[in-house]
């Protein structure tokens, strides 16, 4: 099977939907600031669209890449799986915010997609895959560690507008351990995606 050269494109999209999950994150915290009474509805429904196209991309490319298997080796199974974890996440997200259902469980899921992330990651590391596998364990462990905390996140975020009345200060570390995460990890990603496009130029398949 011939190599297809789709990774740069798909750390993008993995970056640009960390980056729009901060977006969102960012204008509901500004939004509870500035009303007690908020109501995210519109900030959550605005958001479930780009997410959920990137989530159908993710997942779309993901099965094909099982599919298809056009990757050397193990580094399908390294890739594509993980790939689909985060397309069902952001697709599952996105019909959350459709139905009006509680994230909670999609944050609870997230949890566990982020303990299977990290120990990808470990184990891509272990065994020496990749050309720069310390970023491949740093990549891994920062977006597995924020999917473990998408489920106290996804709870502050049902819960936001009433943490006026009910305040407790640990939410907001959760929320800024939660943001840098998500920071680094899509920073990461558009990184080594940026750096992987003049080498795939140059020896594309």
């Amino acid at each position: 099977m011939a190599f297809i050269d789709n990774l740069a494109f798909s750390l993008f999209a993995i970056s640009f939907a960390g980056f729009l999950l901060l977006y969102t994150i960012s204008s509901m915290y500004l939004i509870y600031k500035k009303k007690k009474n908020a109501t995210f509805s519109d900030t959550l429904r605005s958001s479930s669209v780009p997410l959920g196209l990137l989530g159908i991309y993710m997942f779309l490319m993901g099965i094909w890449g099982q599919f298809t298997w056009p990757l050397p080796g193990s580094y399908n199974i390294l890739f594509y799986d993980p790939l689909i974890a985060f397309g069902i996440i952001l697709l599952g997200y996105a019909v959350s915010v459709v139905y009006k259902s509680k994230l909670e469980y999609i944050g609870a899921l997230g949890f566990f997609v982020g303990l299977m992330v990290i120990i990808y990651g470990i184990e891509g590391y272990g065994i020496g895959l990749t050309s720069e596998p310390a970023a491949l364990l740093a990549l891994y462990f920062l977006y597995g560690l924020a999917g473990v905390f998408s489920y106290p996140v996804s709870l502050i975020a049902d819960k936001l507008p009433g943490l006026h009345k009910n305040p407790w200060k640990g939410w907001h570390t959760i929320l800024v351990i939660f943001w840098l995460l998500l920071l680094l990890g899509s920073i990461l990603s558009f990184g080594i995606a940026a750096i992987a496009i003049p080498t795939h130029l140059v020896s594309a398949p």
